[in-house]
């Protein structure tokens, strides 16, 4: 999982906010001119909370003053309103676009307040303005950045490093993580890991071991992906981190050494719902059905409205050994609460079935299943579990019509066309019954590879989710 470093930007006031009010430009009252000396002095020592309202009032009182303009929007911006802060720097620029520090400062307003668009815009123009400062450079590259347009942000790094070295200066280490995940988000990852790869300081950096692992992996060199995956977990033992290496390992069906991992971040982290879906899933990857359902029952019992970790949840209940497994009873909870949930009134109703016999309550999973085809009368699964019920019942006319809906709805569906020939063996349709053996028979193949592929889901689910 890829974290993306975004350039580091400070608004630059000392150029504005060190200007002198000029009441010949809009007339001030006397009042209000030593008002404003006295708020400007007070932003310039850094006391925002004396400053900022008195700018503000100032600035709407005299929209001409290009000088409070840029004060009180850079006050704003400052205690973090950069969207309150537009207005008046938006003012400021207007009336004096020749002052860089003020476009410099509405740009960085308008990328943190998220209008993208417009900071791209002026940085752009200061850049052509100005194309030896490499500050300008950055900045555009981090609004491209935000905006996803990853090969202009490659461009932009590069004209950052040549004004950075004309200027005898070096890149640093956190520009180079940035522009490496440029690079690499471009579709360059031997070229991201060239820009890193030469760097000492890297050895000693999470997020460019990071990168080095991601771009070892598009490059199809997964042993070399692993080794830095696991130095960036070493040196940031972090949420993030700990997620990423596990998940490197799910990537590549390492289900043991993703276990361990996750492990370790449960333990670590027991609070953490990314965590306990990464076990549930090596453990389930791992065929370890029983322990899968555990960490699943976790997320949901604190986040009861987290339809993954209940289908999650389901599809382990529904695999276990065991007849009773910790945690599926979870299940008809959520199922209770949630109606319209075909998939969880199924799994509930499957965590009944697979109890032993003599504990189990059919009509309650009867009812269950009767809720699942109401939300999706398509269900195949769900026909298929009602005709088994059927069968343990000796419901036989009745188990036949609900395998013919499984079958009808997913023709490759071995275990429904097996369990429908029983049904018409004991009806006493023979010739039906073997034609249900043979379909039983040419599917069972495909459904092994339709198992590898669930189980690629399964694995792929929680990387898309997070």
């Amino acid at each position: 999982m890829l974290l993306l470093c975004c350039v580091s930007l400070t608004l630059h006031g000392q150029t504005t906010a060190k200007h002198t009010v000029h009441p010949a430009t809009c007339s001030l009252s006397p009042a209000d001119a030593a008002l404003a000396r006295n708020a400007l002095e007070s932003y310039n020592k850094g006391d925002l909370e004396q400053a900022k309202p008195q700018l503000i009032k100032l600035a709407q009182t005299y929209l001409c003053q290009t000088e409070l303009q840029a004060a009180a929007g850079m006050a704003l911006a400052d205690s973090g309103d950069n969207a309150g802060a537009l207005p008046f720097l938006d003012r400021a620029y207007v009336r004096n676009r020749s002052d860089t520090a003020i476009a410099f400062n509405l740009g960085v307003a308008a990328m943190k307040s998220g209008n993208t668009k417009r900071a791209e815009e002026i940085f752009s123009d200061l850049v052509r303005r100005a194309p030896a400062k490499p500050d300008y450079h950055l900045a555009l590259a981090a609004v491209q950045m935000q905006r996803e347009e990853f090969a202009a942000a490659v461009a932009s790094f590069e004209k950052a490093n040549t004004a950075l070295r004309a200027g005898g200066s070096s890149a640093s280490l956190d520009m180079k993580i940035d522009w490496a995940t440029a690079v690499l988000k471009s579709g360059q990852p031997g070229k991201a890991k060239e820009l890193l790869a030469t760097v000492p300081e890297s050895l000693k950096s999470a997020p460019a071991q990071e990168i080095l692992a991601e771009s070892e992996e598009k490059a199809g060199n997964y042993a070399e992906a692993v080794k830095h995956f696991q130095l960036a977990a070493q040196l940031d033992p972090s949420e993030s981190m700990i997620f990423g290496f596990g998940n490197e390992m799910l990537q590549h069906w390492s289900f043991g050494s993703a276990i361990d991992i996750f492990k370790y971040g449960v333990s670590k982290y027991p609070s953490s719902e990314l965590l306990q879906m990464g076990l549930g899933i090596a453990y389930f990857g791992n065929h370890s059905y029983d322990l899968a359902a555990q960490p699943f029952q976790a997320v949901l019992k604190r986040s009861p409205q987290n339809v993954t970790a209940a289908e999650l949840l389901g599809r382990s209940c529904e695999v276990a050994s065991s007849a009773s497994v910790a945690g599926c009873d979870t299940l008809q909870a959520f199922a209770d609460a949630h109606p319209e949930n075909a998939m969880a009134s199924l799994y509930a109703a499957s965590s009944i079935l697979h109890q032993a016999t003599d504990t189990r309550d059919t009509a309650r999973a009867e009812l269950l299943l009767q809720h699942s085809l109401k939300a999706d009368p398509r269900l195949a699964d769900a026909w298929y579990e009602l005709g088994v019920l059927q069968q343990s019942r000796n419901q036989w006319d009745e188990s036949a019509a609900s395998l013919e809906h499984a079958v009808q709805q997913r023709p490759a569906f071995p275990e429904a066309h097996y369990r429908l020939s029983r049904a018409y063996a004991r009806l006493g349709k023979g010739d039906k019954a073997q034609a249900e053996i043979a379909l039983q028979q040419k599917y069972a193949q495909q459904s092994k590879d339709d198992n590898n592929r669930r189980m690629q889901e399964v694995i792929t689910f929680l990387t898309a989710k997070n």
